[in-house]
């Protein structure tokens, strides 16, 4: 039978808890009680998990230099369960550099279903490693900041973190055109 470990991670935005198997990075949630977590693990695997938090040392050490700035990207090895559609929309996500965002339309576009921005939106929404896989960088292709499974005071914070927003409070992205942060906007 297949092992899985799986912890809970103090963080600025609560507490998260993440999943690893021989593979990889299997799953990452923000702040939710342990047996959501688990349930929703339960439908990726078909294994019992058992509670290791040395195994997501790593991780946790990533995730502390993420949130004040010193680490962008995840360098280990994932363990994506998906369909194929839904692994292109996630290894698009994970393309989008620190600071910096996209739109459900123009992943669309990359990966060659341009009429697919619904569909790529509820592939975001099953992100299993949000921050690692983050998320939280696309947006409306109008620059509205779009919606979060995490809630959008969550997905402020993160844009905050990395200096897309100038806040994380209210809603700083009024009057602001997050546009002007895609990084792979086609030129007018």
């Amino acid at each position: 039978m297949e092992k899985i470990y799986y912890s809970d991670i103090d963080t600025p935005i609560g507490k998260i808890w993440s999943a690893i198997s021989k593979k990889g990075l299997l799953r990452l949630n923000l702040p939710c009680a342990e047996q959501k977590f688990l349930d929703e693990l339960g439908k990726q695997i078909d294994s019992e998990p058992e509670y290791r938090p040395t195994k997501l040392d790593g991780l946790s050490l990533w995730l502390d230099d993420y949130f004040v700035g010193k680490t962008r990207l995840y360098k280990k090895p994932f363990d994506l369960r998906g369909t194929s559609f839904q692994k292109k929309v996630w290894m698009e996500i994970y393309k989008i550099p620190y600071g910096e965002l996209t739109s459900y339309g123009l992943i669309a576009e990359v990966i060659k279903k341009p009429k697919a921005s619904r569909a790529v939106g509820n592939a975001v929404g099953q992100n299993p490693v949000a921050i690692v896989i983050p998320c939280h960088r696309v947006v409306w292709s109008n620059g509205g900041i779009g919606g979060f499974g995490g809630g959008l005071e969550r997905k402020r914070f993160l844009l905050n973190v990395e200096s897309v927003l100038p806040s994380a409070e209210g809603k700083p992205e009024k009057g602001l055109d997050l546009t002007k942060f895609f990084y792979n906007q086609k030129s007018q």
